[in-house]
């Protein structure tokens, strides 16, 4: 760590021990890369709050300016902000002349860039996509003359939010098309107070990072905080990306129509059709191929893709190209390296529930990730879109005989299919006229142990 930043940290360490609450901290710097599960494992065990800051600053003095800057953006995502405004003025700078790429892509300019701005570090297991990421930053290439809107969309576990930090770790892109920073923001499903809690902390980033010595009291309605977040944004840093991930609701998009350069990740490709401006889009619609899905079952267990079991190969056709159902399995192996078999079965036979690990994304299983998606229909949609259980795999039908099914009219069967498309919860094909419809086979897996789920229970009875 820079002699400043290790300064400044010894200088704040009694206040930083007296105010902080360890837990709330290390959350944000696991999912940087700068702390380990057995080092948030070992501050855990101290006994009282104080004793885990402690411990959490003694690990901190030992680390590098990774560390440092995580530790200074932890603070601000969990309101910290006295706390961090002390760290500010040592934040460690590299110049972006420094061009040494490290091995995940980046310069130090560009990781410093990404750190201060709050982008998650790789995943610990982590396989290139150089397709997807090059369709994006072509889309982000054009956002350097003018404002505008790139979206990335699919359905859940496809690796949108993986594939929107990686596209911006790129030393030209942001050297030419981003110079005043890139700032991430995870949304999800927020209410107002905690929309309102994510837009302070980005104006308190912002402005700390213009002026260090300036004290601005934080906007305190949504409005407020609005109009804080477009003057700082066109004024004082226009030529910033801000990238909103998992964005669920248009109305929530709305706060941040203020003419600057956004990229969203979300599962609704028609939510930037509430905002103005220029709009762009990438579908990830396509999995992961097989080389690629044993690449991350190797990673996950210490291992080589072509030594792995018999079993591995058919895990992969089971998991249908899924980011989210290889990362979860894979993580299950490594703690239990002989259940190459016992995992394959509880695929076949579609126990979802059963797979459930605590992985980089922010779903522990696959049926949670499903569930989200469908739980925000309306009510009667999403009763429509259960009876789909009784579509084939592999087949794709138009409208036309889900109109029967449902005993409606042609034309509200496709704008309620058109919703379902744009919620990335079924799929079109638009080379056939009329267009035909079908469902990914997880998608179609889901529905049948939802509807098996569902008999039991009502033979129980």
């Amino acid at each position: 760590m820079e002699e400043g930043a290790l300064s400044c940290l010894l200088r704040s360490r009694t206040m930083l021990e007296q105010d902080i609450k360890a837990s709330y901290l290390m959350d944000h710097m696991i999912s940087d890369g700068v702390l380990t599960g057995d080092e948030e494992e070992m501050i855990s065990k101290q006994p009282t709050r104080r004793d885990q800051a402690v411990a959490l600053l003694e690990l901190l003095l030992r680390k590098d300016n990774r560390a440092y800057i995580s530790f200074y953006n932890a603070l601000v995502r969990e309101s910290y902000g006295d706390l961090a405004n002390l760290l500010h003025n040592n934040l460690p700078l590299i110049s972006p002349e420094a061009h040494k790429s490290f091995s995940d892509g980046g310069t130090p300019y560009v990781q410093t860039v990404l750190s201060q701005g709050g982008v998650p570090q790789r995943p610990v297991v982590f396989v290139s996509r150089p397709k997807l990421v090059n369709q994006v930053r072509e889309k982000l290439y054009r956002l350097q003359k003018e404002p505008g809107w790139v979206t990335v969309f699919g359905m859940a576990g496809s690796g949108k939010s993986v594939l929107a930090a990686e596209a911006v770790r790129d030393h030209a892109l942001i050297e030419e098309c981003f110079p005043g920073g890139v700032h991430w923001l995870s949304i999800g499903q927020l209410d107002k107070p905690d929309l309102l809690v994510k837009i302070q902390s980005l104006c308190f980033r912002l402005e700390q990072s213009q002026d260090p010595q300036s004290v601005h009291r934080p906007p305190s309605s949504l409005d407020e905080a609005k109009e804080r977040m477009r003057f700082l944004m066109l004024r004082r840093y226009p030529r910033c990306l801000l990238i909103l991930d998992d964005i669920w609701d248009n109305t929530v998009l709305k706060t941040f129509d203020i003419q600057c350069r956004i990229l969203v990740t979300t599962r609704d490709r028609s939510l930037t059709d509430s905002v103005s401006g220029a709009k762009y889009e990438v579908a990830v619609e396509s999995g992961l191929d097989e080389d690629k899905a044993l690449e991350i079952l190797a990673l996950y267990v210490n291992s080589k893709p072509q030594k792995l079991p018999d079993d591995a190969r058919s895990i992969v056709r089971e998991c249908k190209g899924s980011p989210l159902v290889v990362s979860l399995i894979g993580a299950l192996l490594r703690e239990f390296p002989s259940r190459w078999s016992y995992y394959l079965r509880q695929l076949q036979q579609k126990q979802f529930k059963r797979i459930r690990k605590s992985s980089s994304y922010d779903y522990d299983a696959l049926d949670q990730a499903m569930a989200a998606s469908i739980q925000v229909l309306a009510e009667n949609h999403r009763e429509l879109y259960k009876d789909l259980t009784v579509l084939e795999k592999d087949v794709k039908v138009p409208a036309k005989v889900l109109s029967v099914l449902w005993d409606l009219e042609p034309e509200e069967v496709e704008d309620i299919l058109q919703e379902f498309v744009n919620k990335s919860l079924l799929f079109r094909d638009c080379h056939h006229r009329p267009y035909l419809y079908y469902l990914h086979d997880l998608q179609l897996d889901f529905l049948a142990e939802c509807t098996f789920y569902l008999i039991h229970k009502v033979c129980q009875f």
